[in-house]
């Protein structure tokens, strides 16, 4: 998280009570995917572009992006000196669709995490750009995964060595 955040956000935070909300934004893109999955963790507005005689939709419109509002469990990650943590990710699997959509992804997709307020939506308070979304499982009730950002500590050091079965020339 960075460490300058607004005014606003700290007055919400260190408040005895507020009637203020965090907001999650989470967008997930993958070469696969035709437009980008945007979704909010708060049902802010109704979204009309989304809406039907059926269904009515509710989500958040920031910067210009709408982000759907989908039923989301987030733990953020914790800031070490070995680097950025892992974010753990829980949507609650209310369409048959997302796991047809997660089937169709042959590698990890990239998702990025931000918090806005309620009362400036347009103001990204923190975020957590690039990482991959791994680990994903589903059932009939939730769909969960890891988020990891990809770093060259995780890379084994050397790359390859040299072992009589992989080099028997050398040896």
């Amino acid at each position: 998280m960075s460490t300058s955040v607004s005014l606003n956000f700290r007055q919400s935070a260190y408040a005895q009570e507020t009637g203020r909300v965090l907001i999650a934004l989470m967008t997930i893109t993958h070469e696969d995917l035709a437009e980008p999955i945007r979704i909010s963790s708060d049902p802010t507005q109704r979204i009309e572009e989304y809406t039907t005689d059926a269904d009515v939709i509710y989500g958040t419109v920031s910067r210009g992006n709408t982000f759907l509002f989908l039923p989301v469990r987030i733990k953020l990650p914790d800031e070490t000196e070995a680097g950025p943590g892992d974010i753990t990710l829980e949507i609650d699997n209310i369409h048959r669709q997302y796991v047809e959509t997660i089937r169709s992804i042959s590698s990890p997709p990239t998702v990025t995490v931000e918090l806005v307020m309620d009362n400036t939506l347009d103001t990204v308070e923190a975020q957590w750009p690039e990482f991959l979304l791994a680990d994903i499982t589903y059932d009939s009730v939730t769909i969960s995964g890891t988020l990891r950002m990809e770093t060259l500590m995780r890379e084994p050091f050397p790359c390859g060595t040299f072992t009589p079965s992989g080099f028997p020339g050398v040896f």
